[in-house]
């Protein structure tokens, strides 16, 4: 009986020392903090509002971290699937990205088609303003899909 007390208080104290850690370890960063941070060279920010709000964000980021991006939008500029597919997809990359190197471009295979997808965009507007500016040069293909986009910069 004295040795199973022992061995319940040797694993209460071993959890009492390690379970905090792991709750940090666990813990969803606070976004606001990195907008309240000082940094030199730079004006401060002070956020004031609910504590209710703030932990709601910060549960809304860290899902959004766990599926690894936001939901956003993405424009297909090219979708095939015949023989020539797989070859005219690393062109259509290409030649966009020698148009437009700072919009990220996906080149994927959705089975049985070969696409192309262009931006991160947050909003379907953004999306649809960046498609008019493009709309003359993929004028067959170009549509815009709902997707999980990258996280801005």
């Amino acid at each position: 009986m004295l040795m199973l007390n022992q061995a319940a208080a040797s694993l209460l104290i071993l959890l009492a020392v390690t379970l905090p850690a792991t709750l940090r370890a666990q813990a969803p960063t606070d976004v606001f903090a990195r907008f309240e941070s000082a940094r030199p060279g730079q004006g401060s920010v002070r956020i004031t509002q609910d504590v209710n709000i703030r932990n709601l964000i910060n549960l809304h980021v860290s899902q959004q971290r766990h599926i690894n991006g936001i939901k956003g939008y993405r424009i297909c500029i090219y979708n095939k699937n015949d023989q020539k597919a797989n070859k005219e997809a690393d062109q259509v990359r290409a030649q966009f990205l020698s148009r437009y190197e700072d919009v990220k471009c996906y080149k994927l295979y959705e089975q049985p088609f070969f696409k192309v997808y262009v931006g991160d965009f947050r909003t379907k507007s953004d999306a649809l303003r960046f498609l008019n500016i493009i709309k003359s040069e993929y004028p067959d293909n170009a549509f815009i899909r709902e997707d999980i986009v990258a996280f801005p910069d």
